[in-house]
């Protein structure tokens, strides 16, 4: 559980690091895009390739093989 959500929080700190909160002196606050969060190669891998990958494809290839294993112990 513990690597769980160690793995969680090192896979979104990049995600923190894409806007930069500003307070302005009449109160308001402004958001806007940093370096990285400008960059079309962090975007395109990152946000796009990568977050699909760990987000939906390792979890249902996960519970795939977890079935399978189960379904075989189980058959026997």
């Amino acid at each position: 559980m513990v690597a769980v959500i160690g793995l969680s929080i090192l896979f979104n700190i990049p995600r923190y690091l894409d806007d930069h909160v500003v307070k302005r002196s009449d109160g308001s606050v402004k958001v806007g895009r940093t370096y990285l969060g400008k960059n079309e190669t962090f975007q395109l891998v990152y946000a796009g390739l990568f977050y699909y990958v760990v987000i939906y494809a390792l979890p249902v290839v996960i519970l795939a093989g977890m079935t399978y294993r189960l379904t075989v112990s189980t058959s026997s």
